[in-house]
């Protein structure tokens, strides 16, 4: 908890995806393939909204570099996966 804590008060931006996922492994891998990314801070996935909220640091990743790797997972698990809407 303290932790998500502190990553919190460090947030520059927060970008939000919808990702279609069926399961817990689905929300795991889309965490753990954001998590890898320099300048992520946190990542929630909702499977109830079928969204996944990210939070960067100044300089984090683009939303085009993260949809970029969110695009190869979801091709090989079949899932659709886009910026959400006014991001």
């Amino acid at each position: 908890l303290l932790f998500s804590n502190m990553a919190e008060d460090g947030v520059a931006k927060t970008v939000v995806f919808d990702v279609e996922m069926a399961c817990g492994g689905c929300s795991g891998a889309v965490t753990r393939i954001l998590n890898k990314m320099e300048g992520v801070l946190n990542v929630d996935a909702s499977l109830e909204d079928q969204k996944v909220t990210v939070g960067l640091s100044e300089g984090g990743p683009s939303p085009e570099v993260m949809l970029e790797a969110l695009k190869n997972w979801g091709e090989n698990a079949n899932k659709k996966v886009q910026l959400a809407e006014g991001q």
